[in-house]
């Protein structure tokens, strides 16, 4: 059984900033030994930068 999981990465700052946050996020990700199958960039509720990350979690 394949398993997914969408993190959500924020912030007030800049884009430069959240752009950072999420290649931190990713390297994370990447140690643990998931599959990351998606990024995307857009904005929450309130409006701010936010990154979508979809990782598949090997079971």
């Amino acid at each position: 059984m394949t398993a997914y999981k969408i993190f959500k990465v924020s912030t007030w700052w800049s884009t430069a900033t959240l752009i950072r946050r999420t290649e931190n996020t990713l390297s994370v990700i990447e140690e643990q030994g998931h599959e990351i199958v998606t990024v995307s960039f857009g904005v929450d509720i309130l409006m701010r930068p936010t990154a979508f990350i979809t990782i598949r979690i090997k079971t």
